[in-house]
């Protein structure tokens, strides 16, 4: 190589012997360059700015030797001469082995320098020419994968751009020389030292061991590494081959973050989830299954679903299943069984799931147990209305037959019978009305100031029946949960007890009591008490016939009113009247 075209960097020499070499170089016409330390240096030769290295021993950074081994993996033919402060023969001998194109001692004059320099700038190492060393530089500079050399104090030789970027770094020169526990995750280097003994001290190779790196930007990054001790330059070395699985961890890391959204979102149902095979074997199933059934999670993986019904419906459900898979989808109607023995109605709708190799069931069941109830309760409530608009009905057609033939002198009477009659129907449809709407619509619970409630309705009755003596007796303060229906009720309970009073003067007492779990409202008459089939109209226990119905509904408004807001409602009557009591569960000032 013509000596006007060549780049020398001088690295750290003795500043006695720098200024009369670089006076030296430059009068043969060659360009230096100096550096203070081995990664300066480094980042020289990355660049492609030097043709030859002329370097000290004692390194700011790290030893001259370590500087040529790990120029050696890249630039096998890079000229580099040594300069030794000592003549240590370990340390000449080492520097041979590592490839070093030759060494003088600090001592030498810049005329045995410069002629080594020469030397070496115009011949091939031998070691360049080494097919076998040659590949594996070129297998380790372009493999994708990061691939890190370091010594037996785990200090980095080399690495290959992949680790470069890995880390974060900017050049080989911030990672050769440091040690590779400045780039493991704090909590990994106990991990990391057993390997690297393993590798080291007892030349057997280890992993793939997961660990985490840390970059010096703070980054963690997931890695599996395969470390195996290998020889370079005469020297043994560790080989790390590292796989960045981080997008790995992060893909696991989202889809159990996903599967718990799924199973939390499925946790809160109220219905129950579940899968099951073609055999009816549970699969799968939410929270609402082990907390409606009674069983627990163990239980329910060797059971079949079919053990959880009723054994009239257990056919129908088995059914239920096949149609699904043949089918696509099914909905049925089924008893559920818990393990303590209650039966409850539950309608499932199932759909069929394709996975693996045989086709599942996946479905949701819903208790219908209100619902069947409400449709009992407008079924019955329908006879009870038909029944007694066909009463009232009938009273009227025979007072009008009647006043048609003549049969009732007092016309005026029969004509206002008539009309009281009317008014009574419209009252009816008007409380059937409500009652319906409660039923089919509830609104939710609120909380209500019971004794502000009932003192303001007092006031009001009061002024509507100024002939009754209507008092409220004991008011605790207490807050309920209620239906805002509870108003129309007390009102409805307070009425009845005027409008059915023996005398002219209904004596009506009200309470309101604070019992700590429930508060109170009970409301006592004098008057003739409640019949006994108004008071069974209420569980709708008995048959509805023409012989055997209430006559109102003002009662049963009570009823539901008080029953759709998780209370319940008592009635006592003898011969001295009546007393209805109803209970609501408490609530804090604040509606919690």
């Amino acid at each position: 190589m013509p000596d006007g075209s060549s780049r020398i960097a001088l690295v750290a020499l003795p500043d006695r012997l720098e200024g009369r070499l670089a006076s030296a170089l430059r009068d043969a016409d060659i360009d230096a360059t100096t550096v203070d330390s081995a990664g300066d240096c480094l980042r020289l030769v990355a660049r492609g700015e030097v043709d030859g290295i002329v370097s000290g021993y004692a390194l700011p950074d790290l030893d001259g030797v370590r500087l040529l081994r790990s120029i050696r993996v890249s630039h096998p033919g890079l000229p580099f001469v040594l300069i030794l402060e000592s003549a240590s023969p370990s340390v000449a001998s080492e520097a041979v082995d590592a490839g070093v194109s030759g060494y003088v001692p600090a001592d030498a004059d810049e005329r045995t320098i410069l002629a080594r320099l020469r030397a070496a700038l115009d011949r091939d190492a031998p070691w360049f020419t080494d097919e076998h060393q040659r590949r594996y530089r070129h297998l380790i500079e372009m493999a994708p994968i990061p691939i890190n050399l370091f010594d037996a104090t785990g200090e980095s030789i080399w690495c290959n751009d992949a680790t470069l970027d890995l880390l974060g770094l900017d050049g080989r020169d911030e990672l050769v020389g440091r040690s590779i526990f400045e780039f493991v995750h704090p909590d990994d280097h106990e991990l990391a030292r057993r390997e690297l003994a393993t590798v080291i001290e007892r030349k057997e190779p280890v992993g793939p061991t997961q660990m985490r790196l840390q970059r010096p930007d703070g980054e963690v990054r997931y890695v599996q590494v395969s470390t195996a001790v290998g020889r370079f330059l005469g020297e043994d070395i560790g080989q790390a081959v590292v796989v960045d699985i981080t997008p790995l961890r992060e893909a696991q890391d989202a889809l159990r973050a996903e599967r718990r959204f799924v199973e939390e979102a499925l946790d809160a149902l109220d219905d129950v989830f579940y899968v099951v095979d073609a055999d009816g074997t549970l699969l799968r199933w939410n929270e609402a299954v082990t907390e409606i059934t009674g069983y627990d999670d163990d239980e329910l993986a060797s059971m079949n679903v079919g053990t959880l019904f009723a054994a009239s419906d257990v056919q129908r459900v088995q059914a239920s299943i096949a149609t699904v898979l043949d089918e696509g989808a099914d909905t049925i109607e089924a008893t559920l069984v818990t393990r303590h023995g209650h039966a409850r109605p539950y309608e499932f709708r199932g759909r069929r799931l394709h996975g693996g190799d045989s086709h599942r069931v996946v479905g949701i069941g819903r208790d219908i147990s209100a619902q069947e109830e409400r449709k009992r309760q407008l079924k019955t409530l329908e006879q009870w209305l038909r029944h007694n608009i066909r009463n009232d009905v009938n009273v009227i057609r025979g007072i009008a037959e009647n006043l048609r033939e003549g049969r009732i002198e007092d016309a005026d009477a029969g004509i206002g019978r008539i009309e009281t009659y009317a008014d009574h129907l419209l009252e009816q449809a008007d409380r059937e009305r409500r009652i319906v709407e409660i039923l089919t619509n509830p609104a939710d619970t609120v909380a209500i100031d019971l004794r502000a409630l009932v003192e303001r309705r007092v006031a009001a009755l009061r002024e509507r029946f100024p002939d009754a003596d209507i008092d409220l007796t004991r008011a605790d303060s207490v807050v309920v949960a209620a239906l805002p229906d509870l108003t129309a009720a007390v009102d409805e309970l307070v009425e009845n007890a005027v409008e059915y009073a023996d005398d002219g003067t209904p004596t009506v007492r009200i309470t309101v009591v604070d019992e700590g779990a429930r508060g109170l409202v009970r409301v006592a008459d004098d008057g003739p008490g409640i019949p006994d089939i108004e008071r069974h109209t209420l569980t709708f226990d008995h048959e509805i016939d023409q012989l055997h119905h209430g006559s109102g509904l003002g009662l049963l408004f009570v009823y539901w009113v008080t029953r759709l807001s998780d209370g319940d409602i008592t009635v006592e009557s003898d011969d001295d009247g009546s007393t209805v009591t109803l209970a609501f569960p408490t609530v804090e000032r604040d509606g919690r």
